[in-house]
C-alpha cells in the first residue's frame, strides 16, 4: 500500500484551482483566515454563489421537445408519428420550441447540490441548504459529473455570472473523485497517496509557475539523447516543468517527486534517491552548453528540511528542496517564488 500524505483541505483547494488554471479562486480568499477555509466552507461558497445566479435569474435556452399529443403543435414528425396513425390512435409526433432552465449550467448546479446534500463531509446545516435549494430545478435534469463536461463549457455575456459557482463546482467534483480513491477525509484535511498527490502537485508547479511570474517561459520540454545508434529503443526524455528565462541565457527544469522519504537507505546511510539524482543530472547534461543550468528536485516535508545545492561547475547546480504542505498557503506561495527571485 502507497503512503499517504496528510494535507489540509485549504492548501488542497490551491493546489486545484491552480492545477485548473483557476488562481482567481485562491485570490479572492487572500482576506479569509486560512483556518476557516474547510470543505464546509468551500461548498458555503459554493451555495453563495447558486443564491447570488438566483437573484439575477436563472439562464434559460430554448430546447427541442418531442412528445406525442392529441393536439397538433409545432412542427408534425412523420416517421415518429406513423405507429400512432397505424395502430389508428388519436395522436401524432409533434416537435417544439421550448424555453426551459434544462441546460447544462443549471445541471452542473443542480447536480453539485446533490452531491453537498449527500456529503459526510459537510455539515448538516449545509447539506440542509443545499436539498432546500432544489426546489428551484424541479425541471432540470441531474446527470453525473464528469471532467469533461466541464472542459466543453465556454463563457459569453449570457452566463459569465455562472463561472464562479462553475469553478467551485469543478473543485468540489474533483475533491469527490479524490476522496472517493483516498477515503481518509475530513472537514479540514485529506490523507492522499503518493501516485494522486504527485500528479496533482506537478500539474500545480506547472500552472502556478506560468500564472505567477513573468522572467521565464514554462514549457514541459521532449529532448534528443546525445547518443548515435537506433534511437527507437530508448525511452522518452520529458521534463516535468522547463523554466527558460526571457532575456538571460538562464534555464531551470524542475522535477516533484512524492515519496514518505527524502531519503534512501543503504547499508545505514542516508542519501538522496539516486534515480532521481540521476533523471535530473541527464536532463542538465542534454541542455544547451550556453545556459546556466539549475536542477531542482522538490520532495514533500517529512519532518526533515532539506535545502541543499550541489555545484557541478559554474554554469550547473542541482537543488533538492522540500515543500511543507501543512504550512500556510503564504508561506507555500512565497517559497516557490523564491526559487524564480533571485
Amino acid at each position: 500500500m502507497e503512503p499517504l500524505f496528510k494535507v489540509p483541505i485549504r492548501n488542497l483547494f490551491c493546489l486545484l484551482s491552480y492545477m485548473n488554471e483557476m488562481p482567481e479562486l485562491v485570490n479572492s480568499l487572500n482576506e479569509v483566515d486560512e483556518d476557516i477555509i474547510t470543505y464546509d466552507f468551500i461548498a458555503k461558497q459554493f451555495l453563495n454563489e447558486a443564491e447570488a445566479i438566483k437573484r439575477r435569474g436563472f439562464i434559460k435556452n430554448y430546447e427541442v421537445i418531442q412528445e406525442a399529443t392529441s393536439h397538433l403543435g409545432g412542427r408534425l414528425m412523420m416517421n415518429e408519428s406513423m405507429p400512432y396513425i397505424v395502430a389508428k390512435q388519436p395522436k401524432v409526433v409533434c416537435e417544439k420550441d421550448q424555453y426551459s432552465p434544462n441546460n447544462v449550467w443549471n445541471q452542473i448546479m443542480k447536480s453539485t447540490l446533490i452531491g453537498i446534500s449527500r456529503n459526510r463531509f459537510v455539515k448538516a446545516e449545509t447539506r440542509k441548504r443545499s436539498f432546500a435549494f432544489l426546489d428551484y430545478f424541479q425541471e432540470v435534469d441531474s446527470p453525473s459529473l464528469t471532467n469533461e463536461m466541464f472542459l466543453k463549457l465556454y463563457y459569453s455575456r449570457h452566463n459569465s455570472h455562472y463561472k464562479r459557482m462553475i469553478q467551485i463546482s469543478r473543485l468540489l467534483h474533483e475533491f469527490t473523485l479524490l476522496s472517493h480513491k483516498n477515503g481518509n477525509w475530513s472537514l479540514f484535511s485529506a490523507e492522499l497517496d503518493e501516485t494522486f498527490l504527485n500528479q496533482i502537485f506537478e500539474r500545480f508547479l506547472f500552472n502556478f509557475f506560468r500564472i505567477e511570474q513573468r522572467d521565464y517561459k514554462v514549457q514541459s520540454e521532449i529532448m534528443q539523447w546525445h547518443l548515435q545508434g537506433n534511437q527507437s529503443l530508448l525511452p522518452v526524455m520529458k521534463t516535468d516543468i522547463s523554466l527558460t528565462h526571457m532575456n538571460r541565457h538562464e534555464k531551470i527544469v524542475m522535477d516533484a517527486k512524492f515519496y514518505k522519504n527524502t531519503f534512501q537507505e543503504n547499508y545505514g546511510k542516508s542519501t538522496f534517491h539516486s534515480h532521481n539524482l540521476y533523471q535530473m543530472f541527464t536532463y542538465l547534461m542534454h541542455q544547451p552548453k550556453e545556459l546556466n543550468l539549475r536542477g531542482i528536485l522538490i520532495y514533500p516535508f517529512n519532518g526533515v528540511d532539506v535545502d541543499e545545492s550541489l555545484l557541478w561547475d559554474s554554469r550547473m547546480t542541482m537543488e533538492v528542496m522540500t515543500l511543507n504542505l501543512n504550512d500556510s498557503w503564504k508561506d507555500i506561495y512565497n517559497k516557490l517564488m523564491s526559487i524564480v527571485i533571485q
